[in-house]
């Protein structure tokens, strides 16, 4: 397991005696990254500033320990990890059912918490599912465009009553912005990142834009918000 945090880089192997199947990540500094854009393991927790209208704050991402049934929705028996985001300031969290299918991470329901009550007070799911990150080859070239489509279901929920759900077919577009050939590199809390891949996502009204590191996951996203990664801790 790899630990980085602002101040203190902790690596599980050094150069040259890495463990099989250990990824070659490195903290930025020029050198190579590695591994999935999204490494996906029980355990492996992402810790981002958090900088919106309100104020600046902290989320923690955490993959649970093992799959479970989504639980709702027309895939509810399909196992996928319970994600927990959760933002440092009182309630505000979503919970999700995420899962990694080849190069992909996709997204089957998502719960939203009330901040001020700590209730769930949104449910949503998506058939066949919605995209987290695409990790191929051919998605994290330059240029690369893509859509996808899907049926996109919202449920209010009222006093753990849940409403009648609004569904919609939904597409999402996908870009990747790097250039092809100049350098590339992002500072973040976490520290500098050299080449990230980054990835621009339209849908509906929002636009938003990913930097991913490989063997690390997120760096940084914008678009409503903006989310800078301070700390993480993952396994391959």
């Amino acid at each position: 397991m790899k630990q980085w945090t602002v101040s203190v880089i902790i690596l599980a192997a050094t150069s040259g005696c890495l463990g099989a199947g250990e990824d070659a990540t490195t903290d930025g500094g020029g050198m190579e990254h590695t591994g999935a854009l999204l490494p996906w393991k029980p355990g492996n927790s992402w810790t981002y500033r958090v900088t919106d209208d309100d104020g600046v704050t902290t989320k923690e991402t955490t993959i649970s320990a093992a799959p479970e049934p989504v639980g709702l929705g027309p895939l509810e028996d399909t196992m996928a990890y319970r994600v927990i985001a959760k933002k440092s300031d009182g309630n505000d969290q979503t919970i999700s059912w995420q899962m990694p299918l080849g190069d992909l991470v996709v997204r089957y329901r998502e719960q939203s918490y009330a901040a001020s009550t700590g209730q769930v007070e949104l449910e949503e799911y998506w058939e066949p599912y919605k995209l987290h990150i695409d990790g191929s080859d051919e998605h994290t070239r330059a240029g690369a465009m893509w859509t996808v489509e899907y049926d996109e279901s919202k449920v209010k929920v009222v006093d753990g009553i849940l409403g009648v759900p609004n569904v919609s077919k939904t597409v999402d577009a996908w870009k990747v912005l790097n250039p092809s050939t100049d350098h590339v590199a992002i500072t973040v809390p976490a520290g500098t990142f050299d080449d990230p891949v980054i990835i621009q996502k339209a849908g509906g009204s929002s636009l938003k834009t990913y930097w991913y590191v490989r063997g690390i996951g997120k760096v940084k996203e914008s678009g409503g918000q903006t989310e800078e990664l301070v700390k993480f801790t993952v396994s391959p």
